[in-house]
C-alpha cells in the first residue's frame, strides 16, 4: 500500500495492485463489500450509496485502472476482463480486506463475473447488476455498430467528454449534475473508456459451465424501471436474457428498484435492497 488519508467521511489512499496504482476509498465497518463501477470507472459514482451501505459493511470503492485518480502502467493501451478482475483481487489482498462481497454494475458487473471465475479465494459472494450481455440481443451486431457510430459522432461534435455525456443520457440518465468534480472526472475518462474498454469488456462471454463451477454464491440482478430511452427499449428483452443467464450460471436472480444506476438515483433504496440480497447470500 502506498499510503492513505482520512477525512470525516472515509479513508482514501493509493494501493499498488497488479501493476497499477489504484485510488481507493474505505467507509464503515463490518464485512467487506467492494463496489465495481462500470463505464468511466470512478469510485465517486458510488459515494452516496456507499455512505448508506457503510452502516453494515466495510465498503471499498475504487477508480478502475487508467480512470480518474488511478494510474495504469506506462505503455498500457488496452485491457481485458481478466486484468480488471485481477486488479480487484490484488486490491482486496493489498488492503487485507478479504474475503469480500463484490457488487458490480454494467461493465463492472462483467468484471465481477471475472472475479467470481478466477479469484474465488478473495470472495464471500458476487452480485452482477445488469452486465452488458450484448451477445444475447437479437440485433447485437446492429446494436454494437450503432453504439460505436453514435460515440464517434459525439466525439466529432465535442470530443470524448461529449461522447460520455451522450452515452450517460442515452443509457444511464442524469445523476451527477450536483457533483461537478465527479462529473468532470467522468468526462475526463472518456478516452480511456472508448479507446481501451468499449467493445472489450462488453464482449466478455465466459462459458456458462465455467461460471456455474465457481465456488462463491452469485446473484444476477436487473432494474425494474425503464428510466432512459435505451434502458426502456431493452428492458423486456434484456430481463429475459438475464433470467436465462442466471439459470445457466446456476445463480440467483434479483430485481432492484430503479433503472441502470440505482445507486446514483436512489441510493438509500438501493443500499437497503443490496443489503437484503447480500444477507440472503451469506
Amino acid at each position: 500500500m502506498s499510503g492513505s488519508t482520512r477525512t470525516d467521511e472515509f479513508d482514501s489512499g493509493i494501493a499498488s495492485a497488479n501493476g497499477a496504482e489504484l485510488y481507493y476509498e474505505l467507509r464503515g465497518s463490518g464485512p467487506t463489500l467492494v463496489l465495481i463501477p462500470g463505464a468511466s470507472g470512478d469510485a465517486g459514482m458510488f459515494s452516496r450509496a456507499a455512505d448508506e451501505l457503510a452502516r453494515d459493511f466495510r465498503v471499498l470503492t475504487y477508480d478502475r485502472r487508467g480512470n480518474s485518480r488511478s494510474v495504469a502502467p506506462e505503455g498500457w493501451d488496452t485491457t481485458t476482463v481478466e486484468e480488471q478482475a485481477a486488479d480487484v483481487a490484488a486490491l482486496i489482498a493489498a488492503l487485507d480486506l478479504g474475503p469480500a462481497f463484490v457488487f458490480g454494475n454494467s461493465s463492472g458487473a462483467t468484471i465481477a463475473l471475472g472475479v467470481a471465475l478466477r479469484h474465488p479465494e478473495v470472495l464471500r459472494a458476487v452480485v452482477a447488476h445488469e452486465p452488458p450481455k450484448i451477445g444475447t440481443l437479437p440485433n447485437r451486431d446492429e446494436f454494437l455498430a450503432g453504439l460505436v457510430a453514435r460515440m464517434r459522432a459525439a466525439i466529432d461534435r465535442g470530443g470524448y467528454a461529449a461522447a460520455v455525456e451522450d452515452f450517460h443520457g442515452w443509457l444511464v440518465g442524469e445523476g451527477e449534475e450536483d457533483q461537478p468534480e465527479l462529473r468532470a472526472r467522468v468526462q475526463g475518462n472518456g478516452e480511456n473508456w472508448i479507446e481501451r474498454e468499449l467493445g472489450v469488456i462488453d464482449r466478455y462471454d465466459p462459458a456458462a459451465e465455467l461460471i456455474a463451477e465457481r465456488t462463491a454464491p452469485l446473484t444476477v440482478g436487473i432494474g425494474t424501471a425503464g428510466g432512459t430511452e435505451l434502458h426502456t427499449e431493452l428492458l423486456a428483452t434484456y430481463r429475459a436474457a438475464l433470467v436465462a443467464l442466471a439459470a445457466q450460471y446456476g445463480a440467483e436472480f434479483a430485481e432492484f428498484s430503479g433503472a441502470h444506476v440505482p445507486y446514483e438515483t436512489m441510493p438509500a433504496v438501493f443500499a437497503a435492497e443490496l443489503t437484503a440480497v447480500l444477507r440472503a447470500m451469506a
